[in-house]
């Protein structure tokens, strides 16, 4: 007869389950602020006819951004010892 699991493991694993799906959804939510933030810095160049200056700007911003957010997230979890 195979074993079953314990009650502790169980939940164990629903924890590390629910805490990985709160790290996707967070990722999500970054990108998507990153992405909205180099747009609204890029779009008003493109409207004025400057669109390769227009989309480097974007994606210099949200670039920045992003790069920022990772960095500061990334040092995060190191310094708790994650």
């Amino acid at each position: 007869m195979a074993k079953s699991r314990s009650k502790r493991a169980n939940q164990e694993e629903m924890l590390r389950k629910r805490r990985i799906l709160l790290q996707r959804s967070l990722w999500g939510v970054i990108i998507i602020l990153c992405l909205f933030f180099g747009y609204t810095y890029g779009y008003p160049l493109v409207a004025e006819g400057q669109v390769v200056k227009g989309i480097a700007t974007g994606l210099a911003y949200g670039g920045g951004a992003f790069l920022a957010l990772a960095i500061s997230i990334f040092l995060n979890r190191k310094l708790k010892g994650m």
